[in-house]
This record gives structure tokens, sequence and C-alpha cells, in this order.
């Protein structure tokens, strides 16, 4: 019986991720938490407005504090991020640019709904932060963002 419900909730995942479209909405806007490693451990704080650019397609805009220990040290670095979400599926690929004051970081990745973000990319050094090796390199994100005023519409 168990087996049975794990496969029909399969089902339904794959059923929303790949049929239906989720609903449009004026804009989203919200909180984000997230864990990136390059070079180092990096969690990441902030917050984030998401809008319909364009028809289907979503432009979302972050605003982050990115906190890491790395060589012993601990720091605190500020980030902008731009998102665009070339359709608001369930389950969507997207391409993001990230940049720092030492780092610029294009991406690629796949979101579940906006909410559940993992990617991948490559940061190239803009210059490099006092007494810190370059904060350059491979880099893989899981990001968690909270809608504020999410709205379902069934």
């Amino acid at each position: 019986m168990q087996n049975r419900n794990i496969l029909w909730v399969g089902c339904m995942v794959i059923l929303l991720a790949f049929g239906k479209k989720a609903a449009a909405q004026d804009h989203l806007i919200g909180p984000t938490l997230s864990y990136q490693f390059q070079k180092g451990s990096i969690i990441k704080t902030g917050a984030y407005f998401a809008f319909p650019f364009i028809g289907d397609n979503i432009l979302r805009a972050d605003a982050t504090a990115n906190f890491t220990w790395t060589q012993k040290k601990f720091a605190v670095i500020p980030e902008a991020a731009l998102t665009y979400y070339p359709q608001s599926y369930v389950l969507t690929p997207f391409v993001r640019a990230e940049v720092t004051p030492y780092t610029f970081t294009p991406k690629v990745g796949a979101s579940l709904a906006t909410l559940l973000d993992i990617d991948f990319g490559y940061g190239f050094s803009i210059k490099d932060k006092k007494d810190y090796r370059p904060m350059k390199g491979f880099a893989v994100s899981l990001r968690f963002s909270i809608p504020l005023n999410y709205r379902l519409n069934m």
C-alpha cells in the first residue's frame, strides 16, 4: 500500500512539473536563504523581488549578504543578482548573474516554482579581497525563497 502511495505522489509531481503552467501574478517579494560552495562555504541571506517580464517570463532581482568563513577568517560580502526564468512552469530552467565587489558569477540552473533553485556557474575575479585568496572558480548553490505575498489561483 505504501509503495502505491509513493508512486501516486511521484506521478502527480511529474504531471505538475511538466504539464501545468504556474498561475501568473503581479509580483513576488520575500526573503531568501541559500548555501553556495565557491572556494569555501558561503551562507547567503537577503531579499528578492520577482515580476512578470514579457509574457510568461519572470525577472528576479536579489540583494543578499554572503557570510563566509574561509582561511580562518570571517567575512560578510554584499551581493546583487539578476535571474531570468524563460517560462513560468512549475519546473523551469533559468539563467542568473551574481556580482559582488570581488566576483562576477554567471550561472544556469533549475527552479521548482521559483521556491527552490539549484544552480551552477563560474566566478570570475573582479578584484582581490585584502588578506584573502582570490574568490573565483566553480560555484554551486542551493537557494530557498519564501514569497510573502504568494497567492494560489485555482
